[in-house]
């Protein structure tokens, strides 16, 4: 996964550029709303006379033109939308002139230089590519996905708990990359030597003590890949201690982020998300187990988030938020449909005539709540059941009560959930 990939930054760079586009014939087109990818690129990239440009620069135009003409790397942010002037240039349309090529660019024709590379990046988590520049382009999505944003979070959380095990765990995952190549190289150099040999192996004695040195190698660097797998798996079980923490904090962003879905300017991006987070990681804990100060660093964690949202929210909608919060974090709390007949997803299945269905419900209960307690019926049985609504000395003061939440039958508290409870309230 992208947002992985990134994190980990222990393979030979080579490898990670090409996997970002670099040797496709399609320029990489990177969807980055964190912007991790992006700024990857500019530290592995400054060597490279690296030029980054807006694309609604009022410069953006001449940056683009010196970029082609003397073979800069140039990285072009906030894409949009794509261009036309880099149609010509994502095409690959080269006129030859000669020894030379040249493009057009606006009404320009520009010299090209063969050394210059192109990247495109966006913050925009779903942008819209016209078909005839998707044809053209490599999108490459690092959009954060709950997996790698926990791992994100689990490395961020031992980077500040135990610095030493992440060190440790870099240097063998370096150390393990190193003893593959070894053993591949000295595979090959196996291949090469029976390759070139002369006359009769079995009699050959530089190639026997050749080969026998090449299989010593061998086993001893398959005895330390054996070692270090080992070792890694045991500082893995120490690092899975904090996972809790970080599985948690990976839910609480995307549960957060399913407010846009109300609201379009409710989006919270990634980086103020690990800000929060990192805030959360400086609470101090006094002698506690790592087991109590990860359920601290939880509840500390969800509290600060939750003040955060709030401060951005409409009066209107922080109570909504609420619900959603506790949902999102707590799902095994709801049973199932619960959730959704809460929110208007199910309906009642019941149909009848409007008298038959006035006779069927209890006196107590007003007319206007008939089709709500029909939900209840039809789609919790057992609930239905459970809440005794036959019994009107029972909701009797429920009833009567401008403040029924507080006048909740106390023989039926201890028979249904709180939320149970909460949606009786609405209905």
């Amino acid at each position: 996964m992208p947002d992985i990939f990134i994190n980990n930054l222990i393979y030979c760079d080579t490898i990670k550029i090409n996997d970002l586009g670099v040797g496709n014939s399609l320029r990489p087109f990177l969807v980055d709303p964190s912007s991790r990818a992006t700024e990857w690129l500019k530290t592995h990239l400054k060597e490279q006379r690296l030029e980054v440009v807006n694309q609604q620069d009022a410069n953006f135009s001449t940056a683009l033109e010196l970029a082609v003409r003397f073979g800069k790397t140039l990285i072009i942010q906030e894409i949009d939308k794509v261009e036309p002037m880099l149609y010509p240039l994502l095409r690959g349309d080269l006129i030859s002139q000669g020894p030379r090529y040249v493009v057009q660019i606006g009404e320009k024709m520009i010299d090209y230089n063969e050394d210059f590379r192109l990247f495109l990046t966006t913050r925009h988590p779903n942008p819209e590519i016209p078909p005839d520049a998707a044809s053209i382009v490599s999108e490459i999505n690092f959009t954060t996905t709950r997996a790698g944003l926990t791992g994100q979070l689990l490395a961020m959380t031992i980077q500040h708990e135990k610095p030493e095990l992440e060190v440790r765990k870099t240097e063998l995952l370096k150390q393990e990359e190193d003893l593959k190549i070894q053993l591949a190289k000295l595979e090959e150099t196996l291949l090469e030597t029976l390759a070139q040999a002369e006359g009769n192996i079995l009699e050959n004695k530089n190639l026997l003590d050749s080969l026998n040195k090449t299989k010593e190698s061998s086993q001893t660097i398959s005895n330390s890949l054996t070692e270090s797998v080992d070792l890694q798996t045991s500082l893995d079980q120490e690092r899975d201690a904090f996972l809790p923490l970080a599985e948690n904090g990976s839910t609480l962003f995307f549960v957060i982020s399913d407010l846009a879905k109300l609201n379009n300017m409710y989006r919270f991006s990634l980086g103020a998300f690990l800000r929060i987070f990192s805030r959360a990681l400086q609470g101090k804990t006094d002698g506690s187990s790592t087991e109590m100060r990860i359920q601290r660093l939880i509840k500390c964690l969800q509290d600060l988030v939750y003040e955060y949202v709030c401060r951005s929210l409409f009066k209107a909608d922080r109570l909504m938020f609420a619900l959603h919060l506790a949902y999102g974090m707590h799902p095994g709390m709801f049973q199932e449909n619960e959730w959704e007949a809460f929110i208007g997803q199910i309906v009642s299945d019941i149909k009848s005539d409007g008298q038959r269905q006035k006779d069927a419900m209890p006196n107590w209960i007003d007319e206007d709540r008939h089709q709500e307690v029909n939900i209840i019926k039809s789609n919790f049985v057992a609930l239905y059941q459970s809440l005794s609504f036959t019994d009107g000395s029972l909701w009797s003061g429920f009833s009567r009560s401008s403040q029924c939440e507080i006048e909740f039958p106390t023989p039926l508290q201890k028979k249904v959930s709180a939320f149970q409870q909460v949606k009786k309230f609405c209905y």
